[in-house]
């Protein structure tokens, strides 16, 4: 599905308008939000206890990557709520990765792409805006590193060609927390079509709403922006400077990026297979990627469905402390799911109209992964 003729393209149709860039999906206590087009509460049924210990307060502090895999009979019933979601309709085909922290892994498939071609466990999909974590925690490394601060005005760091446009004089930090007041432009499609750069997104920006800092609007622009700060604090192209950076770890070799530079920062240009993409959240959530204080930041919600290129998925599956990233364009629909209270961790890359489709069916992996 997609592959890298259409990246450009898919990249621009994420982010038509504020109304309709539908790159994440909130809790439903935002289900009024204009900003962006919000999953329905997940129903989640009771389940039994893990047997495994809590793990956050331990979030950040997983234990190394699992090498093994998971039993024979908890792979058959993680494949079985795949077939389910199939059979009754919800995704015409999906793939799925489960990690359990101490226990392994799977990954699954089934059904067909957009394209109508049968789906496998090593189907390479995009990645929708679940790619804005990977944005978010370059940032968040930079942070770490010293060569950044969040409280900076983030266009003190903008590239030449970007250094009359203020940003709403945003902070990095509201960047990533989707409160620099920006919106996307309605002709960011065709911009993008026509190989339009970052700096002729910015033209077509239309004046801010609200001051930075004031309230939580979902844009992607805020995610092309962080790319060009990555790109000029580092002097690499985002492709490069994240695999350096975050991604410059054993098991994530199959996130690619379709183009190199700053507009594959929003996550519409990056593809990966549904383990790797689980993997990352693993490492990310786990702890391996930034300092624990860095993702402390990243986690924060302050009562907000978005934290630091973050959603607050609590809501979403009735259980606390679940998040992750979620993204939808026309009919692919993906979630990348952290449950650290248990420990595992689930990836859905999906042929399906909806986000709450596929919610249920991060639900049903989840309770099949722990029953």
């Amino acid at each position: 599905m997609g592959g890298r003729n259409s990246a450009r393209r898919w990249a621009g149709a994420a982010a038509v308008s504020a109304a309709t860039v539908i790159a994440a999906c909130s809790s439903s206590a935002e289900a009024d939000s204009p900003a962006a087009e919000l999953a329905s509460t997940v129903s989640t049924a009771t389940t039994s206890a893990p047997t495994r210990a809590p793990m956050t307060a331990a979030l950040g502090r997983f234990p190394p990557y699992p090498q093994g895999v998971v039993s024979e009979s908890v792979a058959a019933t993680l494949q079985a709520a795949l077939d389910d979601a199939l059979q009754d309709g919800s995704v015409r085909g999906a793939t799925a990765a489960v990690i359990i922290v101490d226990t392994g892994s799977w990954s699954g498939a089934v059904g067909v792409d957009r394209q109508g071609s049968p789906l496998s466990a090593d189907s390479q999909l995009l990645t929708a805006s679940v790619g804005k974590t990977v944005t978010a925690a370059q940032i968040l490394r930079l942070v770490d590193e010293g060569r950044l601060r969040l409280d900076e005005r983030a266009a003190d760091h903008f590239p030449p060609e970007l250094s009359s446009f203020a940003a709403n004089d945003a902070s990095i930090q509201d960047l990533l927390g989707m409160r620099s007041g920006l919106l996307d432009p309605g002709g960011y499609v065709a911009l993008v079509d026509q190989g339009g750069t970052t700096a002729d997104l910015v033209e077509l920006i239309p004046r801010p709403t609200s001051p930075a800092g004031s309230t939580t609007q979902y844009a992607s622009v805020n995610y092309l922006l962080l790319g060009e700060i990555i790109e000029e604090v580092t002097g690499r192209q985002l492709a490069d400077a994240v695999g350096a950076g975050v991604l410059n770890r054993p098991g994530l070799e199959g996130l690619e990026y379709g183009v190199k530079d700053a507009m594959a920062a929003d996550g519409w240009n990056i593809e990966a297979d549904p383990l790797t993409l689980a993997r990352w959240g693993y490492e990310l959530y786990g702890g391996f990627v930034v300092s624990d204080a860095a993702l402390r930041e990243m986690t924060d919600f302050a009562g907000e469905f978005y934290g630091l290129g973050t959603i607050d998925f609590s809501d979403d599956y009735g259980v606390p402390g679940a998040l992750g990233h979620g993204g939808l364009e026309e009919s692919h629909a993906v979630r990348l799911v952290a449950f650290p209270n248990s420990g595992t961790i689930v990836a859905v890359q999906a042929n399906a109209d909806g986000l709450d489709n596929i919610g249920r069916l991060v639900d049903a992996l989840r309770n099949a992964a722990e029953s």
